[in-house]
Formats: structure tokens, C-alpha cells, sequence
């Protein structure tokens, strides 16, 4: 028996998987049976497996696609060893953020995200690399990466978690200096985004385009406190655009350069850097993502 989809399952993935990974596993197979004949499920058991999952069987069979149950994280693990590669991914949007599955368009249920599994098509998308670690959708340092970290705590998941997180590091949190391309600057944050959203529909860069061969560089610099609440409101409402406190270029390479090696975020997962220096370029073409 062949199986033409490989699925790989993070029981820890988000609000939607946790306790009931059995139960998706079971719905996974009931309609790839129906869909494909078979399907084979592997599931991940710390952070990084399922990359090394990934490597370990993507040449085994022809694949029709390695499909990513979980969030953004997850997605970014399966999609690294893809990358330059004829092996589709596939997309299951069963985390917090669902970032690229939003940005795609992709059903948020486990059964129509499954129906467009197999009804969908491969297309090509952009990835990007910080430092050479791909990404995705969104990377970037300043706020988003504090709050990335301090959400990577939580015991709980989910948009209410993030959104307190959020709201409590708002009142203590400090721009940071940098150098954008030699240019001296001071951010709020800083974000590449490849995909126009960090997650849960926060559109960063409503503009962005996976296609385009360019990212869009988003700094947000020092605001006042009263404009939080207009930030937010634009983000949360695909509205963030040119402004007195908002920038936007479109690149294909960066160079950022700090005082201190800085925390930064790619694809929601935090990282605190060893470096001063971060050079994030863009891989136009480089992942098929059915959709």
C-alpha cells in the first residue's frame, strides 16, 4: 500500500489539537481513505522532530504533498527541508495564529481544510531567510519577537492568551535602536513580512505578496501611548498603512545591525540571536504550498 500524503501531526500545536489529536487522526484518515486510499500520520515530539520527520521520509515515496497539522510553527518546520524542492506542502491550520493558512486563504475547520486538501492544486510561493533560518510568513524583531517569547510561556494558546500578553508587555516595553541598511533608526518593531499577517488575522503588511519576490520591511517607530489603540485598530482591521509612525519598504535583502544581540521572531517561533548583525533576503519561488 502506498501513501500518497504524508501527514505530520503536532499534538501540542494550538487550541485545536491538544487532547483530541487521537480524534484528528482518526478524521484525517476517514477522509484521506475516501480522497487518496491511504495516508500515513506521523506525529511530532518535541520542537524541531518534525523537520528531522520530514527529512527522514520526504524521499521515501512520491508524495503528492507533506501536510503540516498545526500552526505556524509547524508549518515552518515541515517547510524548511521543501524549500527547492518539487514536494508540496500541505496545510492543516490547527494552531493559535494560522498566519500563512490566513494569508492563503485556507479553510480554518479540520474537515474543509482537509476537502481543499484534495480538491486544491499546488502553486509556488516566496520563502525568506533570517540569519538563514527560513521563514515563511512574517520575521522580525522589536515588540513582535517580546511578545513572541513571553507568549512561548504561557500555558495556554489561543488569541485571548496573545492579546493579554500583549496588552501587559505594552506598558513596559522600550524601543530599541538599530541600523536598517547603514540608516540609524529608532523602532517600536521591525518586521519582514512575506506573508502580510503575523496571525490571527494581525495584518502587519496588508499589502504583502507571496508571489512578488519581495518582502515588505515594516518599521513601526516610537508612538505616543494613546496611539496603541489606533495601531491596534489597524492591524486588526487590514488597515496599517504609510504614516507619521509607520514605514514600509519592499526589498529583496536587508542588513540590520544592533548595539546587543536582539530577540527576533520568524514565523511567531522566538529566538534570542548571538549576533549584531541580521541579513534577511527573500527566495522568490522557492515552496509549493497546495492551496
Amino acid at each position: 500500500m502506498t501513501h500518497p500524503y504524508l501527514f505530520i501531526l503536532n499534538p501540542k500545536s494550538g487550541t485545536s489539537i491538544g487532547r483530541n489529536s487521537a480524534a484528528v487522526r482518526e478524521r484525517i484518515h476517514s477522509v484521506a481513505k475516501r480522497n487518496a486510499g491511504s495516508a500515513q500520520i506521523l506525529f511530532t515530539e518535541e520542537p524541531a522532530h518534525a523537520t528531522e520527520l520530514v527529512r527522514e521520509h520526504m524521499h521515501a515515496e512520491k508524495w503528492k504533498a507533506i501536510v503540516a497539522v498545526g500552526g505556524d510553527g509547524t508549518v515552518n518546520e515541515i517547510a524548511k527541508p521543501l524549500v527547492d524542492t518539487n514536494i508540496p506542502i500541505g496545510i492543516l491550520p490547527l494552531g493559535s495564529g494560522n498566519g500563512l493558512a490566513r494569508h492563503l486563504g485556507l479553510p480554518l475547520t479540520l474537515d474543509a481544510a482537509l476537502k481543499r486538501l484534495f480538491d486544491g492544486q499546488s502553486s509556488t510561493i516566496d520563502s525568506a531567510e533570517l540569519n538563514g533560518i527560513p521563514f515563511f510568513c512574517t520575521a522580525g524583531m522589536g515588540f513582535d519577537a517580546y511578545v513572541g517569547h513571553l507568549f512561548s510561556q504561557q500555558k495556554a494558546r489561543g488569541l485571548m492568551t496573545y492579546v493579554n500578553v500583549s496588552f501587559k508587555a505594552y506598558w513596559s516595553y522600550k524601543p530599541q535602536s538599530f541600523r536598517l541598511d547603514g540608516v540609524e533608526k529608532q523602532a517600536f518593531s521591525l518586521s519582514f513580512a512575506n506573508a502580510g499577517q503575523f496571525g490571527n488575522n494581525a495584518w502587519v503588511a496588508p499589502q504583502a505578496s507571496l508571489q512578488d519576490g519581495l518582502l515588505d520591511v515594516c518599521t513601526i517607530s516610537p508612538f505616543p501611548q494613546w496611539y496603541g489603540t489606533a495601531l491596534a485598530y489597524g492591524l486588526f482591521t487590514k488597515q496599517l498603512k504609510q504614516s507619521t509612525y509607520i514605514d514600509y519598504q519592499r526589498a529583496t535583502h536587508a542588513v540590520v545591525e544592533t548595539d546587543a544581540p536582539p530577540m527576533i521572531h520568524y514565523d511567531g517561533e522566538p529566538l534570542q540571536l548571538d549576533t549584531t548583525r541580521i541579513e534577511v533576503k527573500i527566495k522568490p519561488g522557492s515552496l509549493n504550498v497546495i492551496i
